[in-house]
């Protein structure tokens, strides 16, 4: 009982005097490495989803009954019978704007050429498309007519007789009328296929420019597709850049892509453990131990990196300030 208490002071003055390797007690040394200047180009990645768009429709510029509808499918070519009003057939026209009004024996205009070529196209006219109703426009007209069943010396041609559907032909998704039905000039007959109108791209909060410097231009790229993409805006349009995230994407409609500045930023490269962030929100770097704070905002970065503004003039930097630093380091 006597030798209980020694045991234990001498096994306490024992562990007491045995170094321990997992002891914090040391002062940890300064660590000052150099910084240098880097060109980089910003990177992030950002979500990004192909929103369609309906598909073009064609409207009438008759009135009428319908007497025979269009199928599913169809392609309207130059020509082609879209539908029939009150027994009458009203063909597909292919163009870049439509007809407006009655064109007649010794009109002129864009309207008129337009017609021409239609009916160069159909077989009906082998004239110059030169804007002028002329007598072999008007044979042309009347041979057009007769076929259509509205007589064989009418050589006025009537906007009503087309459906303009467009500047190439369109496939017919999704008939709007049926037979029976009243239609009047301006009513949409048939629509085409959803197109890919847009690639909306979701940016972090406060824009991709919070996470880097990306300037007016930058690239988007999903999978081996790259098109061109303007910070801030958060869509893309353009018919091409679409269809090619459109198919990168397949067969989802959205995923993720990664965006890069077009062009490099020159930056000031410092680790990231060097960074302090004061009481009051300010960050900031210190060149050693013993300088005053450098107020810092950073441009980019990563995991082990942080990017500086290339105006920061410092050619070192300390990468444990942890130790020396006063409660509110960047304001001090």
């Amino acid at each position: 009982m006597l030798l209980a208490p020694l045991l234990v002071v001498g096994g306490w003055w024992f562990v007491a005097a045995t170094e321990n390797p997992t002891a914090a007690a040391a002062l940890v040394k300064p660590v000052i490495v150099p910084v240098e200047l880097h060109d980089v180009r910003a990177e992030t990645t950002v979500g990004v989803r192909v929103d369609d768009v309906a598909g073009r429709e064609a409207a009438v510029a008759v009135a009428g009954t319908v007497t025979g509808e269009t199928r599913p499918g169809q392609e309207l070519d130059d020509g082609v019978e879209v539908l029939r009003v009150d027994d009458h057939p009203v063909r597909a026209m292919v163009s870049d704007a439509p007809l407006w009004r009655v064109l007649r024996p010794g009109d002129q205009g864009e309207d008129v050429a337009r017609l021409q070529r239609f009916l160069t196209g159909l077989g009906l006219y082998d004239g110059r498309a030169d804007g002028r109703f002329g007598s072999a426009l008007g044979r042309a007209v009347a041979r057009f007519n007769a076929d259509a069943g509205r007589g064989s010396t009418k050589t006025d041609f009537d906007p009503g007789t087309v459906v303009w559907v467009g500047p190439d032909p369109l496939e017919v998704a999704e008939p709007l009328v049926s037979v029976g039905s009243s239609v009047a000039p301006g009513t949409p007959i048939v629509r085409g296929p959803a197109r890919p109108g847009v690639v909306v791209v979701a940016e972090p909060q406060g824009g991709i420019g919070a996470v880097g410097r990306f300037g007016a231009a930058a690239t988007l790229s999903v999978g081996h597709a790259a098109v061109a993409y303007v910070p801030g805006s958060g869509a893309i349009s353009a018919p091409e850049a679409v269809d090619a995230i459109r198919a990168a994407l397949a067969p989802a409609v959205e995923g993720t892509a990664r965006v890069t500045a077009a062009e490099p930023v020159t930056v000031v490269m410092v680790p990231a453990s060097a960074l302090v962030q004061g009481l009051d929100g300010s960050l900031c770097v210190y060149e050693d131990p013993d300088s005053a704070p450098i107020a810092v905002e950073p441009v980019g970065g990563g995991v082990g990196w942080t990017h500086l503004p290339a105006t920061v003039r410092i050619d070192r930097v300390l990468a444990n300030p942890g130790r020396a630093l006063p409660d509110s380091p960047c304001t001090s």
